[in-house]
């Protein structure tokens, strides 16, 4: 049975109506971002204004279903009115494009998928960017009111209200909080681009008196003694490119995906360059016409580290264990391209996690994920006294903030740390 909605008065907008104004999206997302030239463009603009006057004067009907002649009025100043619902406009066709942005304006949901349709089609951001903002949506945005809502309804209030639900008394991080209010602040400025609003509101939103949730800093890294009773563990078991790859990021600060795309060539004496990584990305198409996000098979492409790459890619002195590793990894796998490998196929981030579980749970060792062990390597390196300058470095970071938050210092009190707070602080 047809789902029917009703907007003000008795005009009636059916499923087939918003399939309509479907199409015609369709159409404007052609015209807009596909390279046409200047007549294809123009033809698909008469084409839209035909099929918007169409689609209005079927639903305006529905409401003065005894009209005869034109639905509207002619006006002796030359301006043009309909009724009921109440627009005045100096063209029919102007009076037209009111009505349509009345009866048809894009739900939130809407404006969300063209926005990343249209960072899709410009390619300005990479697929984990935009498997990031599309499960933002699923997540978070399709939960809230506004997800339905004509965005041109939406107020700031609406906008104020979701950020304190969001946050409460600190139910989420500053961070979760930024990634939010950031996709928000992209959908809105987008639509107030292709003048579905006529502002963006969202920068001027005061976030001040929001409570947040406090970082995690436990389990940030490993221990000293759980990393040697991990290491301890993963040497007693039969070698292959998981184990060695484990073992490898124990005694490293490389990424998970720098790790997997180390080539043999890429070592020379103890000093390893990083020059690349191996990503795995699906990827992503919106169907903005059915409202539905068509993903491909995941495929692995090799990049240049990330980050800067002024500062990512880089030479990385090993310890002799580290290159030994290398070494084993070479005998297991002398003919393929990467050092780590399994059954003729690259390393995958998801297996190499599963595997890290089970011989942490193996080894009676807390688990944490491979982005941990980068964590572990450079706060070990840190507490031992290695400068933070170095550690930038061997961490490929383009600034020190970003090492400091690496950087886990699990801090004990010393014995005798009484009498020595005596001879700092006392009074002589």
């Amino acid at each position: 049975m047809k789902n029917i909605a009703q907007k003000k008065l008795s005009c009636i907008i059916t499923d087939a109506d918003k399939e309509e104004s479907r199409n015609i999206s369709h159409l404007k997302n052609i015209a807009r971002f596909d390279n046409l030239d200047t007549n294809e463009t123009r033809t698909i603009y008469e084409m839209i204004s035909k099929k918007k006057t169409k689609l209005v004067e079927a639903v305006y009907k529905t409401a003065h279903p005894r009209t005869k002649g034109d639905l509207f009025y002619h006006l002796s100043d030359g301006r043009w009115k309909s009724r009921n619902p109440d627009f005045y406009a100096n063209s029919r066709e102007e009076l037209v494009e009111k009505l349509y942005e009345y009866f048809f304006v894009h739900t939130f949901e809407e404006v969300y998928l063209e926005w990343v349709d249209m960072r899709i089609r410009h390619g300005v951001k990479s697929n984990k960017t935009i498997q990031e903002d599309l499960s933002l949506l699923k997540n978070v945005f399709k939960n809230e009111p506004i997800a339905e809502m004509q965005i041109s309804d939406i107020k700031k209030r609406d906008i104020k209200y979701m950020f304190e639900r969001w946050t409460g008394p600190g139910l989420i991080t500053r961070k979760a909080f930024v990634n939010r209010k950031s996709a928000l602040n992209g959908v809105f400025t987008f639509a107030a681009e292709n003048e579905y609003i006529t502002v963006n509101f969202i920068p001027s939103i005061v976030t001040t008196e929001l409570k947040f949730k406090e970082p995690n800093h436990q389990n940030k890294a490993f221990k000293k003694d759980e990393r040697q009773k991990l290491l301890k563990y993963l040497r007693t078991l039969k070698q292959d490119g998981y184990t060695l790859a484990i073992q490898l990021a124990l005694y490293s600060t490389f990424r998970i995906g720098e790790l997997r795309a180390i080539r043999y060539e890429d070592l020379s004496g103890n000093t390893l360059t990083i020059r690349h990584q191996l990503v795995e990305e699906s990827e992503y198409s919106v169907n903005t016409k059915y409202l539905k996000v068509e993903k491909a098979v995941r495929h692995i492409n090799e990049k240049l580290p990330k980050g800067n790459a002024h500062y990512s890619v880089r030479e990385i002195t090993l310890v002799p264990d580290a290159v030994e590793i290398l070494n084993l990894a070479k005998e297991i796998n002398p003919d393929g391209e990467y050092l780590f490998m399994c059954h003729g196929r690259p390393i995958n981030n998801d297996t190499f996690n599963e595997r890290l579980r089970k011989y942490c749970n193996e080894a009676g060792v807390p688990y944490l994920s491979s982005h941990k062990l980068r964590f572990t390597v450079a706060s070990i390196m840190r507490s031992s006294g290695v400068d933070i300058a170095f550690l930038q470095k061997n961490l490929g970071h383009s600034n020190r903030r970003m090492t400091e938050h690496y950087i886990y210092e699990d801090v004990e009190n010393p014995k005798d740390m009484e009498e020595q707070l005596g001879l700092i602080l006392g009074v002589l």
